[in-house]
Parts: C-alpha cells; structure tokens; sequence
C-alpha cells in the first residue's frame, strides 16, 4: 500500500512556515544544489517551450533545482503528450464505430490519462495552485539552508525513521 496523507514538507519549507521545534525538522534530509536545471537536447519542440515557460515562471523562486530536471521534464513531455492528444480527440469524433457499434473514442481515456499525469506532476513540482499552497518563497531571495536558520544538526545517537511527534 502506498502513502496516506499528504506529502511530508521538506524542512526549509517547514521552517519558512514558522516551524520553531527541531524535533520535527529532519537535520539529515539532502538539500540539492541551488542550481536551475538544464534541458536535455532529446526532448520535444512541445516539451521545450513547456520547459522554458515553467522556468521563466518559476525559476526566480529556486523551487524547481537541477536534481528536478527527471521530474520536470516527465511534465513537459506529459504537458506536450497532453496538447497533441487534445487536438487529435478535437479533430475527431467522441464517438466512432466499431463493428458497426458506436463506442467511446478511446482517445478519451488517453486524455484523461495525460491530464492527470499533468496534474500529478504539476502538484509534485509546486506548478499548481494546491501544489504551491504551503510553499513560501523570501523576496528577493530563496528560503535558507536549514543550518541558516537553525544552526548546525544535533548529533544523534538512536536510529533515523522514528515518528513525527
């Protein structure tokens, strides 16, 4: 079985919102690079402007790092899979025969299924209203290392995983 719940907030996001207790910051959790990603040679003319409009929009916030660039580009291709499918189900028919029976264009599903990768991935990015919902970006700045904020990690003797709380 998958996760419940939300997704976990990363520390410096917990930290901007106000998070005062160290317990439930995680010290250990990796901070990639503040580098924008790079985009790869091979993708789509579609997944290209995809790219360069979400990093015109987005960039100046650091939100999106170049250890995003996989998941960035999962949703440009998807954003471009999305568009040219949308035109061929709007060239088409919502209905089309088969074996002399009417029956939903399969074209549909495809939609459907695109747009909620879209979805998934925008959400996963901050690319969305919910998804930038408890995202809070400094003016004029990114959000600090957690080590900026806080100070160096304690040292800590038990195991890591433990609860919450």
């Amino acid at each position: 079985m998958g996760r419940r719940g939300f997704p976990a907030a990363p520390g410096s996001v917990k930290l901007a919102l106000g998070e005062t207790r160290p317990s439930r910051v995680n010290f250990l959790e990796p901070s990639p690079r503040r580098q924008a990603p790079v985009m790869p040679k091979d993708i789509d003319d579609g997944a290209k402007a995809v790219w360069r409009r979400v990093l015109r929009e987005m960039g100046h916030t650091e939100v999106i790092r170049a250890a995003d660039a996989d998941v960035l580009r999962c949703y440009c291709e998807a954003v471009s899979q999305y568009q040219v499918t949308m035109r061929m189900l709007a060239a088409s028919s919502p209905l089309i025969r088969n074996r002399g029976e009417l029956v939903k264009n399969p074209l549909h599903q495809i939609v459907r299924d695109d747009r909620d990768a879209v979805r998934l991935f925008a959400r996963e990015l901050g690319l969305s209203p919910s998804g930038r919902a408890g995202l809070n970006v400094e003016m004029g700045g990114a959000v600090g290392d957690i080590e900026d904020v806080l100070g160096p990690a304690p040292r800590r003797l038990h195991a890591v995983g433990g609860s919450d709380g």
